[in-house]
């Protein structure tokens, strides 16, 4: 679709595929949530015998929560839910092994790994935030040493926190520099990607867009396209007008006609620039009577045309064609052209559909 209004063809089509960043965070969940359950499953059981009835609980709370939360999001596909989740065990299984000391008072250490995992899930803003948190959490619990069954030494405190204050700053410089990156290489892939389904004089799609875009939407959605109508417009006596005008006065004309095709379809509806001087508009959801009547208002209002170049005003021929399934399609596109072609043999000027 042309830059005269309607909305870019590939915003649609580029927004309903699933983003990079959610299927890094779709396999990062999964691979953590197993691999993290199957850890913290195999030192709750080692520590089944263990008198930290604390830390027994919470290592088996933590497990189970894990792998319930990859089962929800394996069949619910809610990863946001799973993401909430495994912060929430997360964040409780830190506080925990801070506490209760962990396993010989190793407690502290476990916090690097985790506070690494939860950048993955929030990304580098909220990441930082909930870091901040979480650590401001910690040195609130570890200043009341009375309050906490581990024993730490004041050294072994200031050290682990220098380290995980270290590590959340390093986490967001990475972070957000990948995100940074991500997003640059996206957008230069999107801006050439829209160059390439483009037409450069016109600003409609080509026929690049239809065979890489439209025509498997149409496949995967059909309900939603058929019946579908083509329709193929040509502009009359171009050559003519390139010939005797310049081909400077061509290009302007097929730019006021491609803004007019654009500007009088139905806001679901795609035109293309598909030839020198030829376009076609594809109806979804349109009978061959509400195809055929969408070709004649176009080709009354390309009748209606003022160009002060040109000594006189132009028209254009039109063939209609509607298919009722997808593998239906290339016959149709064929029977528009055929049916163009009736309509030049018949003096030009009109529309024929059947």
């Amino acid at each position: 679709m042309s830059s005269s209004g309607q909305r870019n063809p590939l915003n649609a089509k580029v927004s309903t595929g699933e983003d990079i960043d959610e299927q890094r965070l779709k396999y990062v969940f999964y691979a953590s949530s197993l691999f993290g359950g199957i850890v913290i499953l195999g030192f709750a059981l080692s520590h089944r015998h263990s008198d930290n009835l604390a830390l027994k609980i919470s290592l088996f709370a933590a497990s189970f929560s894990v792998f319930l939360a990859f089962v929800y999001v394996y069949i619910s596909k809610n990863m946001r839910a799973g993401v909430a989740v495994a912060i929430a065990v997360i964040t409780s299984l830190i506080i925990a092994l801070v506490i209760t000391g962990g396993h010989e008072n190793t407690g502290l250490h476990w916090v690097y790994p985790l506070l690494f995992v939860q950048f993955i899930f929030l990304g580098a803003y909220r990441g930082f935030i909930y870091s901040l948190l979480l650590l401001t959490t910690l040195s609130a619990i570890l200043a009341k040493p009375e309050l906490v069954p581990a024993e730490y030494s004041p050294a072994e405190i200031s050290r682990a926190l220098a380290a995980v204050a270290t590590l959340v700053l390093l986490c967001f410089v990475s972070e957000y520099y990948r995100h940074r990156s991500h997003q640059d290489i996206s957008s230069q892939h999107t801006a050439k990607l829209v160059e390439a389904v483009t037409d450069p004089l016109t600003g409609l799609t080509n026929r690049r867009f239809l065979d890489a875009f439209y025509f498997p939407d149409c496949h995967r959605d059909a309900d939603r396209h058929f019946p579908l109508s083509v329709i193929l417009c040509d502009v009359d006596h171009f050559k003519a007008i390139n010939d005797e005008n310049g081909h400077a006065t061509g290009d302007k004309v097929l730019q006021r006609v491609a803004r007019l095709l654009s500007d009088n379809i139905r806001s679901n509806d795609v035109v293309s620039r598909v030839g020198g001087e030829e376009f076609l508009i594809l109806a979804q959801r349109a009978d061959l009577a509400t195809g055929t009547a969408i070709a004649e208002k176009l080709r009354e209002k390309i009748e209606q045309l003022d160009f002060r170049d040109l000594n006189k005003g132009i028209t254009s021929s039109f063939g209609v064609a509607t298919c009722e399934r997808f593998d239906q399609l290339n016959q149709s596109i064929k029977l528009a052209d055929t049916r163009m072609y009736e309509a030049k043999r018949k003096g030009r000027n009109c529309v024929v559909g059947g």
